[in-house]
């Protein structure tokens, strides 16, 4: 999936959310709930956002409003994002448009309308200004009475203002070297905006080898009678023709992963075992998998099911934050203050942290209930083998 844009979150108030972040949009599903659990919020209200740097599209940027949500703005950059050469002419040219003619009332609404609007519009190429306009409307036959003039009277028209008066009178635009006109009315449709976890746990796009156009989504787990479905829809005759790419996943730190696996089997398993992990649990099931370095399926699912032995402190974001929480456990109010002003937290909580074995992570503090050490990654590779 392309990418339209990099936004920049951070919680509204900065005294419930310390953190903030940068996400590349559109984003699937699991990763805009994920992006939530990072910052540590629960309601998109909660959330600031800011467009920071346009890949694509980057003419937009005077047309998004202020308040635009994570969702809204995701929602649009997918729109965007699937559009052929055409479609993104077409966008452009009515974009305009609606901006000259209707400027003070272009909301995202109409901005998510005029994105959807494919097929409402005529495109017209090689046009990029009003005397060529007119010569095509002339040529063409849009303009009455001229096609039986002589040539030497027909070079005479005015072919600049025959383009403008009706450029301006259906509202047309120039984009990209072509000539766009609205046709008809632009639909209203009505959106949901939200951010909420999606029904799959992960979500691939099955690609025959063959015919890299020949593609099906697949949301997992599966059974095996949607699984032979989707080999069919691909026309493969197994999944030895087949290409698994992963488009979300609950985890999204381990998509790559999960496509690099290359065994659907193995990933259907995968996707089984997170299917029964509690939302809460999954939340330290990624914290865990972040400071492990875990980049394998086998050693997921093998921690997956030993998530009792770890602790998960979502409050708890850095040094400075657990030093704070040792201190308020030690101390009294009255000391902790007096502690507090000639501390140097992040010092002081950085050594805690390797004293304690915690290991602080995009969620949050991690470390384990009997105190000791997490696995290293030598002693990922053993228990994945003896799996």
């Amino acid at each position: 999936m392309g990418k339209v844009m990099r936004v920049y979150l951070c919680g509204q108030d900065w005294t419930n959310s310390h953190e903030e972040m940068y996400l590349d949009l559109p984003a699937a599903p699991w990763e805009l709930v994920d992006a939530m659990e990072k910052l540590n919020l629960t309601e998109e209200a909660d959330l600031y956002v800011q467009a920071e740097e346009y890949y694509d599209f980057d003419y937009i940027q005077g047309f998004i409003p202020e308040n635009t949500s994570l969702s809204q703005l995701n929602e649009l950059c997918a729109t965007l994002n699937s559009m052929d050469e055409m479609d993104r002419i077409g966008f452009r040219g009515l974009l305009q448009s609606s901006a000259f003619f209707d400027r003070f009332s272009l909301g995202i609404d109409k901005l998510m309308d005029i994105a959807q609007a494919k097929g409402c519009y005529h495109i017209a190429e090689d046009i990029s200004n009003d005397t060529q306009l007119g010569r095509f409307l002339c040529f063409n036959g849009f303009v009455d009475g001229v096609g039986e003039l002589p040539e030497k009277v027909y070079e005479l028209l005015n072919f600049e203002k025959i383009g403008k008066d009706h450029r301006m009178a259906e509202h047309g635009a120039f984009a990209d070297g072509c000539y766009v006109e609205p046709d008809g009315e632009i639909p209203h449709r009505e959106m949901h905006y939200e951010i909420c976890p999606p029904e799959y746990v992960v979500m691939l796009d099955v690609v025959n080898k063959a015919d890299m156009n020949s593609h099906w989504p697949l949301a997992l787990p599966a059974v095996q009678e949607e699984m032979d479905s989707t080999l069919r829809h691909i026309g493969a005759a197994s999944w030895d023709e087949a290409v698994c790419i992963c488009t979300d996943c609950q985890i999204p730190q381990l998509m790559e992963t999960v496509t690099q696996t290359g065994n659907i089997a193995t990933i259907n398993r995968f996707a089984s075992i997170l299917e029964g992990v509690s939302a809460e649990d999954i939340t330290k099931l990624k914290a865990v998998l972040e400071v492990m370095h875990c980049d394998d399926l086998i050693t997921a699912s093998l921690i997956a099911g030993e998530l009792d032995n770890y602790m998960l402190s979502e409050n708890i974001r850095n040094p400075e934050d657990y030093a704070q929480s040792v201190i308020s456990y030690l101390l009294s109010e009255n000391d902790r203050g007096l502690v507090l002003k000639h501390l140097n937290l992040y010092a002081y909580g950085k050594d805690l942290l390797q004293q304690d074995a915690g290991h602080i992570s995009s969620y949050g503090l991690v470390d384990r209930t009997d105190n000791q050490q997490l696995l290293n990654e030598t002693e990922q590779s053993t228990q994945s083998m003896t799996m």
